[in-house]
């Protein structure tokens, strides 16, 4: 969708860096074929095996790019077994924070519809699990960082949000743009809720600064979207992408 809008998406590391200093802009997109050309070869095993691995994470969890602070680091998963050594590797990186995810067919958003009473055993969509540096506890682990785990299940119900089914469209790039870019202009719906939630979700579970009380993250969330900041945000990486080539 990115290069569908016209940014550049074939950007180096040193390239990536760049934009996440920027004050106006903080977010870089790295593709994996570029970063990574051996991983990236190996991406016939899904097909092979017929199951998802997690070839996207073991990128984030290779850190192409590091912060000199704090650092932290959300991942997605489908199939049992990989949450525990995701977890593992996070930590292993010895980033401050780390949060995985089981949303919506194993991708990373978190969802505003209700569980039903006859979903599938097994985890359920909306478990979270990770570690952060605890706001008042004091224990360190081998590497000097204090951390906390944590494991919640969110329920989008208890934080306010009505029940919505997931916004779908027909796999078009353009109606998908048309639906997020709807919502980042402040236009209320599901497809804003969602990214409410999980905007202000990552947030507080990853214990960043005024986001430790849920209710100030979702207020921190629908004002970034509701005053244009997140929106300005993407335009801005749409045009700098392309200066840093």
């Amino acid at each position: 969708m990115l290069k569908f809008m016209g940014a550049n998406t074939h950007l180096s590391p040193t390239q990536a860096k760049t934009l996440l200093e920027d004050k106006d802009t903080g977010f870089a997109y790295l593709n994996l074929q570029e970063a990574c050309p051996p991983l990236y070869s190996i991406i016939g095993l899904r097909e092979h095996i017929k199951k998802r691995p997690p070839l996207a994470t073991s990128e984030k969890v290779q850190q192409f790019v590091r912060a000199r602070g704090r650092e932290s680091m959300v991942a997605g998963f489908y199939h049992v077994g990989y949450e525990d050594p995701l977890l593992m590797l996070m930590r292993r990186r010895t980033v401050h924070a780390g949060l995985v995810v089981k949303g919506e067919e194993g991708a990373l958003s978190l969802t505003t519809k209700e569980r039903s009473a006859h979903a599938s055993k097994g985890i359920p969509v909306n478990h979270c699990s990770g570690f952060r540096t605890p706001s008042s506890a004091n224990f360190s682990e081998t590497d000097g960082i204090s951390r906390e785990s944590f494991r919640v299940a969110v329920n989008a119900q208890e934080l306010g949000f009505k029940s919505t089914e997931t916004p779908r469209t027909d796999k078009s790039v353009l109606k998908n743009l048309e639906l997020g870019l709807s919502a980042l202009g402040g236009d209320k719906g599901p497809a804003y809720d969602r990214i409410v939630l999980n905007a202000a979700m990552a947030d507080h579970l990853l214990g960043c600064s005024g986001a430790q009380d849920i209710n100030s993250a979702l207020d921190r969330a629908r004002e970034a979207i509701d005053s244009g900041n997140a929106l300005r945000r993407l335009m801005n990486y749409i045009k700098i992408s392309h200066k840093v080539s």
